[in-house]
C-alpha cells in the first residue's frame, strides 16, 4: 500500500497519522460528559479549594451537579468578555477582582453580560444584613450586578514586642499626626553607618495601594458613587501631602520594604514596625512569617482628625451571575451558600482570616476566638468592629487608567518635593491632579455611552 501510494512515504504516514488523529478525537468527544447544571469559575486558588470542600453539600441538598474551574484573572477577564460579546457559552457563576465589573460594563446597559441582581438582594434582605458600602464596587449606574464577598477593613500589624520594649504605647496613636511624631523619635542610626536602622512604617515609595488607603480613609477616591471621576478632591491633596512628607526627607518615617519575602524579612528584623494589614494579609503574616507568633498585635488606623474614621479598606471579591445562564434562581442559590451558610463561613474564617460581609456570621464562635499569633487578640472581633466603618469604593471602566493617572500624578509632585521642598507644594499637587483628572475625562468621555449616563 505504501509503495502505491502517489506522493511517497513520508506524505502516506502524515496522512495514517491526521486520520487517526480524526478518528480519536470523534471518539472521545463522543464520550465527553455533560455540562453540569452549573458552571463556576474563580481566580484564587484559596477560593478554589474553599469552595470544593463545599460544594458535594450543595449539590446534594439541591440534587443539582456543580463544575468548579480555576482560571488565571488577567487570562478569565479577557476570555469572558470576547465570550460574551460572541454570544457563546460562559460560566453561570463567575467569581472576578475588585473593580472590575467596570471593564464588562462599558456599553449601553442591554449589552452588559451579567444579571442584575438588585430586587434578589433587596427581597432577600441582603442591603440591609450585609455591610453596604461593600455594594459599591459591584454597582454599574445604580443597579447591583454582582455580590461581596468581603469586607477587608484595614488595622496596622506591628511588632508587640519592639514597640512595646521602645515605651510606645499603641492606644495613644489615635491620630496620624501622633503616629508620625513617635515615628520621627524612633527612626535613629543603631550601627553608626549613617542610615537610619529602624522605621515606623510601611510605606511604598510609589504610593500605590497604601496612598489610596489613605484617599479612601478621608472620604475621597478615584470616582463617586455616579462614576464621575474624583481624583480632584481635598481627600487626595491631603493624602498626598501627609505622604509625601512621610516617605521622603530626613524627616520621614517609612521605609518601603517591597513585596513578598522581603516583606517578611523586614517584619522579622525589626527594620519596620507597623505594616498595612486589611484581615486577608493578617494571615499571609501568619503562613510566612511563622517565627513572628505572639510577637505581633493589631490596632486600628490612626485617623486623621480626633474621632475620625479609624480604617480604609484593600482589595476585594464578588460573584456575578451571567445574563445567558439557563438556571439563574440556581445560580442565585449557589452565590447565598458559599457566601453566606454559616456552616461554611466558619471553618473558611479560620483558614484565611478574611471577614464575610455578612454581619450576623460575625457573632459565630470562630470570629471571637483568640489568635495566638497576634498575642491572643480576638482578630475576627477586631476587623467585625471596624467593619461598618469602612469606605465605599466606587468603579468604573476607566479605572484601570485612573489608577495610572493617580500614579503618574504623585511621581510627578514626588520630583518636585525632592528638588524644592515645601515651597509650592501645595499648589503643585492641585495642578498635578488637576491635569490627571482632565488627561483621564478626556480619554473617558470618548465613550458616548458614558457621557450620555452623566
Amino acid at each position: 500500500m505504501i509503495d502505491k501510494f502517489p506522493y511517497g512515504k513520508a506524505p502516506f504516514w502524515l496522512f495514517v497519522a491526521a486520520v487517526a488523529s480524526t478518528l480519536f478525537l470523534m471518539l472521545v468527544q463522543g464520550k465527553q460528559p455533560e455540562r453540569a447544571d452549573l458552571v463556576m469559575v474563580t481566580f484564587t486558588e484559596a477560593h478554589f479549594a474553599a469552595y470544593q470542600k463545599a460544594l458535594p453539600r450543595f449539590e446534594r441538598k439541591h440534587d443539582l451537579r456543580v463544575e468548579l474551574q480555576f482560571a488565571d484573572w488577567g487570562a478569565l477577564q479577557r476570555r469572558l468578555q470576547n465570550a460574551m460579546l460572541a454570544g457563546v457559552e460562559v460560566p453561570d457563576v463567575v467569581e472576578m477582582m475588585e473593580s472590575s465589573l467596570g471593564f464588562f460594563t462599558r456599553g449601553p446597559e442591554k449589552d452588559f453580560g451579567f444579571l442584575d441582581l438588585t430586587d434578589r438582594v433587596k427581597r432577600d434582605g441582603l442591603d440591609q444584613r450585609m455591610v453596604s458600602t461593600r455594594f459599591a464596587l459591584w454597582m454599574a449606574r445604580g443597579k447591583i450586578y454582582g455580590i461581596p464577598h468581603d469586607v477587608h477593613p484595614m488595622m496596622l500589624a506591628y511588632r508587640k514586642d519592639i514597640v512595646e520594649g521602645l515605651g510606645i504605647d499603641v492606644a495613644e496613636l489615635d491620630t496620624w499626626d501622633k503616629f508620625a511624631a513617635v515615628g520621627r523619635k524612633i527612626g535613629k542610626d543603631l550601627d553608626g553607618d549613617g542610615n537610619p536602622d529602624r522605621y515606623m512604617l510601611e510605606m511604598p515609595a510609589n504610593g500605590g495601594w497604601a496612598l489610596q488607603a489613605l484617599i479612601l480613609q478621608l472620604g475621597g477616591g478615584l470616582f463617586d458613587e455616579n462614576g464621575n471621576i474624583t481624583l480632584v478632591s481635598e481627600a487626595t491633596e491631603r493624602a498626598f501631602l501627609w505622604y509625601l512628607k512621610q516617605s521622603r526627607g530626613p524627616a520621614s518615617i517609612g521605609y518601603d520594604v517591597g513585596w513578598g519575602q522581603s516583606v517578611m524579612k523586614s517584619l522579622s528584623d525589626g527594620l519596620v514596625l507597623f505594616f498595612w494589614t486589611p484581615d486577608w494579609r493578617s494571615y499571609w503574616f501568619q503562613e510566612f512569617a511563622p517565627k513572628n507568633k505572639g510577637k505581633m498585635a493589631l490596632m486600628p488606623l490612626p485617623a486623621f482628625e480626633p474621632g475620625g474614621r479609624r480604617t480604609s479598606v484593600w482589595g476585594g471579591a464578588g460573584v456575578s451571575i451571567a445574563k445567558s445562564s439557563q438556571r439563574p434562581d440556581d445560580a442565585w442559590e449557589l452565590v447565598k451558600f458559599l457566601y453566606f451558610d454559616q456552616d461554611e463561613l466558619e471553618p473558611r474564617f479560620r483558614e484565611t482570616n478574611i471577614l464575610p460581609p455578612l454581619k450576623q456570621a460575625w457573632t459565630l464562635p470562630a470570629f471571637q476566638a483568640k489568635n495566638p499569633y497576634y498575642s491572643g487578640q480576638r482578630l475576627g472581633k477586631l476587623y467585625a468592629d471596624l467593619a461598618p466603618e469602612t469606605p465605599p469604593v466606587y468603579s468604573a471602566p476607566v479605572h484601570n487608567i485612573a489608577q495610572s493617572k493617580l500614579d503618574q500624578a504623585f511621581f510627578r509632585v514626588a520630583t518636585y518635593y525632592k528638588k524644592r521642598g515645601e515651597a509650592g507644594l501645595r499648589e503643585k499637587v492641585k495642578s498635578e491632579l488637576a491635569l490627571a483628572q482632565k488627561e483621564l475625562e478626556d480619554l473617558a468621555y470618548r465613550n458616548k455611552v458614558l457621557e450620555q449616563a452623566e
